[in-house]
């Protein structure tokens, strides 16, 4: 019992850290690695979905292909692909090259420098780049669904008011 509660107890602390260390960054101060290895940092204006992902994880795989389902869906969100702790020609075998609003990128140094607890975990951040949601795990309908219903909703407002 000590041990399953003394378990429990790391992993609340550690997503903990992670949110607070989150909490103080913006996407821009976040590094990515691009695929020829060159440090690459983003600064959209524009909402942008993040997922950390491997695929040496099936539920990595799963929301990983569910946020490719969507996106063809809502190609004005920016998406980025980061996978983590993986080989790059692993990787790159989930690509989606030549899609717009879209970037595979190597997120181990962000997830490192994050402390992410695990994989899969997303990030939704604002046009300002700053987090406006997070998920940790999966869940039966991802955090992106619910951005893309919000900024619908509004769009469709924004229509019939102009």
């Amino acid at each position: 019992m000590a041990i399953i509660f003394a378990s429990l107890r790391y992993s609340q602390r550690q997503e903990q850290r992670f949110l607070d260390r989150l909490d103080n960054k913006s996407l821009s101060e976040l590094v990515f690695m691009d695929q020829q290895g060159d440090t690459l940092y983003v600064n959209p204006d524009q909402t942008t979905v993040l997922l950390f992902w491997a695929t040496w994880s099936d539920r990595s795989l799963e929301e990983l292909y569910d946020l490719y389902n969507w996106h063809d869906r809502h190609p004005h969100i920016e998406v980025i692909s980061a996978f983590v702790k993986d080989a790059e020609e692993f990787a790159k075998a989930h690509d989606r090259e030549n899609k717009n609003s879209y970037r595979l990128v190597n997120g181990t140094p962000a997830y490192q420098d994050l402390r992410v607890p695990g994989v899969p975990t997303a990030v939704v951040f604002d046009s300002g780049g700053k987090v406006k949601k997070v998920q940790s795990g999966s869940q039966t309908v991802p955090i992106w669904h619910e951005v893309s219903t919000r900024q619908e909703l509004q769009h469709q407002r924004e229509q019939e008011e102009g």
